[in-house]
């Protein structure tokens, strides 16, 4: 399969290269291409030409570009940034894919957008999302929202994967506190991977939208509708010694 990743010198992407490159044909872009990383291209999501470009042939599109808060920059400078990255990226990547016939856009989102509901409340793909007013979680929330609108312009293109806070359960030390977010790197990869080749969605909408964190006992993001629906998956970690010395 031809697949594009965009964002793919970040924390995640370089996990999915890993995983992928042996069976796929990969594109990868992102603005930094660091010297570890000979396969990464320069590509810049907020030029449409660009991304026209990377769309030709392609198969699936996994879009993971984002912009982080540099301490260097001005605040307002900062939040332009984020906002243009998230919103007008993700704009050109899924314009050029749906022209260019691209089977499926897996736009990776973050379960942030739920930050505005009390913790003991249990979230899912039916809550309408509460992102606190900052710019990152605002980006996230509107991106969300381009992703929904393209979906109705090309039923089926756009698949919504709604992560929680990546951690490398290899690297976690004896005493690090859990968060009702976590979810291991190699569950997430694995839940990119089933999206590459799900053919279609649950419940009745074109738009693919489903949240994943780890499968704790009461945990505070419900997995049903990705466990137990077309998409199902269940993530294999679920940080049992890390919630045990939580709750000591």
């Amino acid at each position: 399969m031809k697949i594009a990743i965009t964002g793919a010198a970040g924390f995640l992407g370089r996990a999915l290269l890993k995983e992928l490159a042996g069976e796929h044909e990969i594109r990868a872009i992102d603005l930094e291409m660091p010297g570890d990383l000979p396969e990464v291209e320069r590509g810049d999501v907020l030029v449409p030409e660009e991304m026209e470009k990377m769309c030709q042939g392609t198969e699936r599109v996994i879009h993971l570009a984002r912009a982080r808060w540099e301490d260097g920059l001005a605040s307002a400078e900062n939040e332009a940034r984020i906002m243009d990255t998230r919103l007008k990226g993700s704009y050109n990547v899924m314009k050029a894919a749906g022209e260019g016939g691209v089977g499926r856009v897996i736009q990776i989102s973050d379960l942030c957008v739920f930050s505005g509901y009390e913790e003991e409340v249990m979230v899912g793909e039916d809550f309408l999302p509460l992102p606190n007013t900052s710019a990152e979680q605002q980006a996230v929330y509107l991106s969300e929202l381009i992703g929904r609108e393209f979906a109705r312009l090309y039923p089926g293109l756009v698949l919504t994967l709604r992560l929680g806070q990546l951690v490398e359960v290899g690297k976690l030390a004896v005493g690090d506190r859990f968060e009702a977010d976590w979810l291991d790197l190699g569950d997430a990869v694995a839940a990119i991977r089933r999206g590459l080749e799900v053919d279609g969605y649950d419940g009745m909408s074109d738009w693919g939208l489903y949240d994943l964190a780890a499968d704790v006992p009461e945990g505070r993001f419900s997995l049903l509708k990705i466990t137990s629906g077309r998409f199902g998956f269940s993530p294999r970690e679920d940080f049992a010694a890390w919630r045990k010395e939580a709750a000591v």
